[in-house]
């Protein structure tokens, strides 16, 4: 499905400004943005719940279905799990046998056998969300479209259902585009992540691309990366030769790149250039995976990951923070 110029708005208002989006057939499409950016407006303009004022939605051969799956289940509370999951294909005119045997066999596929007799509120939150995705996967549509569908299950929860649908998605091979606002969830499925902000699709790429070359300091921003800095601020450090007239550029080093010892440690790491800066500790945030220092080097305040075997320094201690120069990531303010 290809998206060509294509502008989707309320009343006067333009949400959707001009979008550019391509989603091959058999992948998942994770789309990631601030609230209010339009994530939402796009997947109803897709699934025709709002009208397109210009632009070419292009399935190159025919017209392609979709489904359109929200963050709550909206279940019908009068009809039971079996019942839910035919209301489309009844509603399609299909008939009562093809209807059950359709259904049947999605429900070993959504791990709902047994409790197909059982009303919504009956179930769990995670079954009933397994029951709002079968209603739509049912009807095998070409593209299904997610607005952040596990978004109100609790962290383990969601998890286990972003893996299952995974899964489920590579074994059955349709296209998907995902809205979600957790990172952890949109690279565990991601092929491709497009970043939106003001009606704008501003980066497509793989999950990678945003870390290793983000196209811009409103990107970088969003995935939160640590240790970003303006040219100006990286010269007072680093004997780096770059365009002098070149005061656009941004650069950032990942936390867990960086060396952290005392003032009197030895500083010796072979193989490559480090420049040691010194500064005080600010604070020690301890994190699943070990413990994430800031220390402060002259008002700038980095980010240094160690891991829980990591020796950690104290509040106020001056230490010295080595920094890999051929490790750091510049990119465009």
């Amino acid at each position: 499905m290809k998206l060509d110029q294509v502008v989707i708005g309320y009343g006067e208002q333009t949400i959707i400004d001009s979008v550019d989006l391509t989603i091959a057939n058999g992948e998942t499409f994770v789309l990631m943005g601030p609230s209010g950016s339009g994530k939402s407006t796009l997947l109803k303009g897709i699934a025709g719940l709002l009208p397109q004022r210009s632009g070419i939605m292009d399935w190159g051969s025919g017209k392609g279905t979709t489904g359109l799956v929200f963050q709550e289940p909206r279940l019908f509370p009068h009809l039971t799990v079996m019942e839910n999951l035919a209301f489309g294909l009844r509603a399609k005119g299909m008939p009562r046998k093809e209807r059950i045997k359709r259904v049947s066999e999605y429900l070993e596929v959504l791990q709902l056998q047994g409790l197909e007799n059982r009303y919504p509120h009956q179930l769990s939150g995670g079954q009933q969300q397994r029951v709002s995705l079968g209603r739509v996967l049912v009807l095998k549509p070409d593209l299904l479209l997610l607005d952040e569908p596990f978004a109100s299950l609790d962290p383990p929860l969601r998890a286990q259902l972003t893996e299952w649908l995974y899964q489920l998605q590579k074994e059955q091979g349709f296209s998907i585009l995902w809205v979600t606002h957790y990172l952890d969830e949109a690279y565990a499925v991601a092929d491709q992540v497009g970043v939106m902000m003001d009606g704008k699709i501003l980066q497509v790429g793989k999950p990678r691309d945003f870390f290793q070359k983000p196209c811009s300091e409103k990107v970088a921003s969003f995935f939160s990366l640590s240790n970003r800095f303006p040219l100006e601020i990286w010269k007072q450090w680093l004997p780096i030769n770059i365009n002098e007239t070149n005061q656009e550029e941004m650069g950032w080093i990942p936390a867990n790149e960086l060396y952290l010892c005392k003032s009197e440690a030895q500083e010796t790491h072979q193989f490559e250039k480090v420049v040691w800066i010194e500064g005080v500790v600010h604070r020690v945030k301890h994190e699943t995976k070990g413990q994430a220092v800031f220390v402060d080097c002259l008002g700038v305040k980095f980010e240094i990951q160690i891991n829980v075997f990591g020796e950690i320094p104290n509040i106020d201690e001056i230490v010295k923070v080595g920094v890999p120069t051929n490790k750091i990531i510049w990119y465009p303010k």
